[in-house]
């Protein structure tokens, strides 16, 4: 009896650890269902716009990715009464990520304008037996026409070194930029009375003697017009001077502004000193200029602008745009090159310099060559520049109103005698300033050209 008891009693035994070592067992196998990557719960995510634009030869763009493995991806066009099936694949390597262009079947162009997009993409996981599927949905618009490209109004002529106004029209629901561009350099405009209309200001380099003006207009389909601005040019030649480099001027002005910056500091070699504040230091400062006077500040309903006169009864020293070479001993030991981009203006010493139009602040300090120096932005794209002065009475983010006194004539930075380096910029590109400060030149090209515009905009 007592060994029935104990048989009994080992086979209950028995059956109790199996039954934990199953449980055991279904609870591992759960846990390692929960955190393996092969179950993982996570569908793919799809990246698509809401609205796409596109054209027979731009293809449409997506970007699939997930957490572990892709699978699986099909796209479907829908316009309501028709269903078609324009991408299908499988991924056979283990892909996580993957960005696909489908381009459109030219039967499907023709059949409809706006379709719907169905995207559905599986991920490789054991999850759900099949993976975790994730969709999306978007609006397809087949646009093939460019934009219209209208130019209302523009300066009748412009000179080599010179500004020009253009004012256009651009008609296109879906468009996504337009630009002015000039012998490569992209001139932004702003939208001008109306949400069609733009203008803008551009430049022919004084440095180049081939002119190409264009407008150029992209909608979001791809598709790109492309206009050429026909304008008479007026050619202008800048002037060539020799300079000579003394020892006294390498081992004064020279030996001052390289010591100031820790790039040409170390440089004991006078004629490579020379060569490095002349050319590198003055190419890092007017990559400052540049790159803060690129910006095109709008306006509300109108820009008003006047002649530009900085100094008071003063004398033109140098010209705009001379390209200078500095000899050292004998004239044909050419040791340096630059070009001279403003006027340099002398009256008396530490006289005063005015800002002749409204304008905003964006830089007070010494800028290596250009010595102190208040640069000004005046308002779609026209910024002036005060160089060498000996006090600066503005500060950055200041309003100056026109007539304002905002700093007194030097001679700091590179200069032997007091005077002010006055420059005109547009866009971060130097212009011939004399332009600016004649009243004629701003009302036949600049004033006029928007009367103009303004009769022939209210006019429609």
């Amino acid at each position: 009896m007592a060994r029935g008891r104990v048989r009994y009693k080992r086979r209950r035994s028995s059956k109790g650890f199996l039954w934990i070592f199953l449980l055991l067992l279904l609870i591992g196998a759960g846990v390692f269902i929960y955190f393996s990557p092969l179950f993982e719960k996570i569908p793919p995510k799809i990246s698509i716009s809401n609205k796409i634009y596109a054209n027979q030869n731009t293809p449409i763009k997506f970007k699939i990715e997930d957490n572990v493995k892709l699978k699986s991806a099909k796209v479907i066009l829908s316009n309501g009464s028709l269903e078609v099936p324009i991408y299908a694949e499988n991924f056979l390597l283990p892909e996580a990520k993957k960005e696909i262009e489908i381009k459109i079947p030219k039967d499907i162009i023709k059949k409809s304008k706006k379709w719907d997009i169905y995207i559905i993409v599986k991920d490789s996981s054991f999850w759900k037996i099949f993976g975790n599927e994730a969709k999306a949905k978007a609006q397809l618009i087949i646009d093939n026409t460019p934009p219209h490209v209208n130019i209302i109004a523009k300066s009748p002529s412009i000179r080599k070194g010179g500004t020009a106004l253009i004012i256009y029209k651009v008609d296109d629901e879906s468009l996504k930029n337009t630009y002015v561009e000039v012998n490569g350099l992209e001139f932004k405009p702003i939208k001008y009375k109306k949400d069609n209309i733009y203008a803008t200001l551009f430049v022919w380099p004084f440095n180049e003697d081939n002119l190409k003006a264009k407008i150029i207009a992209s909608d979001r389909a791809g598709n790109k017009k492309i206009v050429t601005i026909n304008i008479n040019r007026l050619f202008k030649k800048y002037k060539v001077s020799k300079i000579k480099a003394t020892d006294k001027f390498i081992n004064g002005k020279i030996s001052e502004l390289a010591s100031s910056d820790s790039d040409y500091a170390d440089i004991t070699d006078k004629l490579q000193k020379f060569k490095a504040v002349n050319e590198d230091m003055r190419a890092k400062n007017e990559e400052l200029i540049h790159r803060l006077s690129k910006k095109v500040t709008p306006f509300k309903n109108s820009w008003y602008i006047k002649p530009f006169k900085p100094l008071k009864g003063a004398t033109l020293v140098a010209d705009f745009g001379t390209k200078r070479f500095y000899y050292y001993k004998d004239k044909d030991n050419i040791i340096s090159t630059s070009y001279h981009l403003g006027y340099d203006l002398a009256s008396i010493k530490h006289d005063n310099i005015y800002s002749s139009n409204n304008g905003i602040v964006v830089f007070t300090g010494f800028n290596g060559i250009y010595g102190n120096m208040p640069l000004i932005d005046h308002g779609f794209g026209l910024y002036t520049l005060y160089g060498h002065c000996s006090n600066v009475l503005v500060q950055k983010g200041d309003f100056v109103k026109a007539g304002s006194i905002i700093a007194k004539t030097g001679m700091t930075g590179l200069a032997l005698g007091d005077h002010l380096h006055f420059g005109v910029l547009v866009q971060g590109v130097e212009v011939y300033p004399l332009e600016w400060m004649r009243k004629d030149w701003i009302v036949q090209n600049i004033l006029d050209i928007f009367k103009k515009a303004d009769k022939i905009i209210n006019s429609n």
